[in-house]
């Protein structure tokens, strides 16, 4: 009995029942200090890096909108070369203060540093277009440019370390796009006019050329195609040439053509990225007029031998097509192809 009152006791002298601990508010993480049991982990994102998804992650390593580029000392041709489309949805400053304009989610490039260099230059020639650059180094951080030449951005990586360098080219303005030409060299005065200017940057039309012709006219028919069309690349074909000379349209149109379309592409839907290119034994050239009469040329692709190749944004609408012969007097018969993929170029079409 008395042992069963001592212990009642006891019990309500200690409150008769246990009492709850008070929460601890969690105390603020300062950055760079390492989370508990993560030893030299940084806490948190790096500066600039965007809430949620990181960008240029879009679920798989190493994808990009245009391809990647492998480098290592003493690369050649120096620049390399490749080309893409300019723009996104995401805005560029959300990266850091530096940063301009509009980009997308996925890289555009991947530039693979295999070795050590004193100096990565990348540079983009977009032409007309006002283009930004954005370069994410292995570490993540971020190096960004506007307009270092013109309109024109560079980047300059100084004592750059193996691994892979993520690259968006943006479009200073929201909801633009533009094809551009980008330039990677190991020579830190390397300028964007050192780069070719992008097959597809539309010209204005500069003498009287071309005479009207009827609506939905054309030598070897139309072509009409929408967002997702197959098979891919889609095909027509013709015989190039005429007595007009091309040069006389806009800047950088070359080659003769005939006065009458050669062929009619009818987008039902815009496109984002199209590529328009032929294929021949002989040189050629391609002359496109867009709804807006504005025109877009292209002799010699790059990396297309004599073929000619046009990558741009395309909004519905209706387009003239001519495919030149370089030479006065000549005529060859062409496949003139239709592609969506970056990765079709005139080797796929018919000889």
């Amino acid at each position: 009995m008395k042992s069963f009152v001592w212990m009642f006791a006891l019990l309500f002298a200690c409150g008769g029942e246990e009492t709850p601990t008070p929460p601890v508010a969690p105390q603020p993480i300062m950055p760079g200090q390492p989370t508990p049991g993560q030893p030299g982990q940084p806490v948190g994102q790096p500066v600039g890096q965007p809430i949620g998804q990181p960008l240029g992650q879009p679920g798989q390593a190493g994808a990009s909108n245009f391809g990647t580029l492998t480098l290592a000392t003493g690369f050649a041709p120096d620049p390399q070369i490749a080309q893409g489309t300019s723009g996104g949805a995401i805005q560029a400053g959300n990266l850091n203060s530096t940063c301009r304009g509009y980009i997308s989610q996925t890289p555009d490039h991947i530039v693979m540093a295999q070795t050590p260099f004193a100096a990565l230059r990348l540079v983009v020639n977009g032409g007309a277009a006002d283009t930004t650059l954005v370069v994410q180094n292995p570490a993540g951080a971020y190096s960004c440019d506007d307009d270092s030449e013109q309109r024109n951005p560079a980047v300059t990586i100084a004592a750059a370390t193996p691994g892979a360098y993520k690259v968006w080219v943006g479009s200073y303005n929201q909801g633009e796009q533009a094809p551009y030409t980008l330039g990677v060299s190991s020579n830190a005065a390397t300028a964007p006019s050192a780069v070719p200017a992008p097959a597809g940057a539309p010209t204005t039309a500069t003498g009287p050329g071309l005479t009207p012709t009827p609506a939905g006219t054309s030598n070897f028919g139309t072509v009409s195609l929408r967002a997702g069309f197959t098979p891919d690349p889609t095909v027509a074909e013709g015989t190039s040439g005429g007595s007009i000379n091309a040069s006389t349209l806009a800047p950088g149109c070359a080659g003769w053509i005939s006065n009458t379309p050669d062929h009619l592409l009818n987008a039902t839907t815009a496109f984002a990225y199209l590529r328009v290119m032929a294929r021949s034994t002989e040189d050629t050239t391609l002359v496109i007029q867009r709804p807006d009469n504005t025109f877009v040329c292209n002799d010699d692709g790059l990396g297309q031998e004599l073929n000619p190749l046009v990558s741009a944004p395309f909004p519905a609408g209706t387009y003239k097509i001519w495919v030149g012969s370089y030479n006065q007097g000549a005529n060859s018969r062409y496949h003139l192809g239709f592609s969506e993929l970056s990765t079709v170029n005139t080797s796929n079409l018919p000889q």
